[in-house]
């Protein structure tokens, strides 16, 4: 029988590039073109990284990136590729968003926006007690963020591990959701089963560069179909969903009044969300 901790550890070993071969990363990995690297160069310069290892995820806009900083905790870099033709069909997210002016023609200016947006998003998130990985820094097209995983090998997706608890599980993205909307004024539109890490019996929410301000345009869509991707998942685990629709308009509602935060869940009211939606 093979040794299959050594197998692990010699497939961890493989990613890892000591700064001294920094230079080589262009060679392994078409994301590190010399923009890319003269923004990692920074980030390093800067003391938020030590020592940057291998991929462990890519999308259609970026490559995660397994890194270390300089206490030697785990960190996730995310590498925006600056190529225009992986930035398709963005402009619902830019535009109507108060927060940015329109959409740069330059694709090295729009990786770097798109990363400054998935940085602000997150730390609005973060800050609003989303369960997300925690925002560190962000240069150019790279943001640094919380590794959540162990050693290189990243927390699987809610997709390829469900839940145990699919009904728990369930509330707690609903009020994540909430929290998000009300506390933190976004919408992560882009919500699924696909973008949330499922680690250590928490689920956090991944992917936020597609999330607009709540005084978007379309914001109510955007909720809408948030909350409707999690509903189709959840109820196909078992679990007892609430009309999307139902749940939208008490997000809404319960977003014009004032709220407590009280045991990390949001009181309108007197009431949470569970208390105005009637479920336990």
């Amino acid at each position: 029988m093979p040794d299959e901790s050594k197998i692990e550890r010699d497939r961890i070993e493989k990613r890892r590039f000591r700064i001294k071969d920094i230079d080589q990363l262009k060679l392994v990995d078409d994301v590190f073109n010399e923009y890319t690297l003269k923004a990692l160069y920074e980030i390093m310069n800067r003391r938020i990284v030590l020592e940057v290892y291998g991929p462990i995820a890519q999308g259609k806009e970026a490559k995660v990136i397994w890194g270390k900083d300089y206490d030697g905790k785990d960190l996730a870099l995310k590498v925006y590729y600056t190529l225009a033709n992986r930035f398709v069909n963005r402009n619902p997210y830019i535009i109507g968003d108060r927060r940015f002016s329109g959409k740069p023609s330059n694709p090295f200016k729009l990786a770097s926006m798109w990363c400054r947006k998935e940085f602000r998003n997150m730390k609005r998130a973060y800050e609003a007690g989303v369960l997300v990985p925690r925002p560190i820094a962000f240069y150019s097209n790279i943001l640094v963020m919380e590794f959540i995983g162990e050693e290189g090998v990243p927390a699987p997706l809610l997709k390829d591990v469900p839940p145990d608890d699919v009904q728990a599980a369930y509330i707690d993205v609903i009020l994540n959701v909430e929290k998000a909307f009300i506390i933190g004024k976004l919408i992560h539109a882009d919500l699924s089963e696909y973008n949330i890490l499922n680690w250590n019996n928490k689920l956090y929410i991944i992917d936020w560069g597609s999330a607009v301000d709540s005084s978007h345009p379309n914001f109510m869509d955007l909720l809408y179909r948030d909350v409707r991707n999690i509903n189709r998942f959840f109820s196909k685990l078992g679990a007892s969903v609430v009309d999307e629709g139902k749940i939208t308009e008490a997000l809404i509602k319960r977003s014009k009044g004032s709220y407590i935060v009280s045991d990390g869940r949001v009181i309108v009211d007197g009431k949470d969300l569970l208390g105005y939606l009637s479920i336990n």
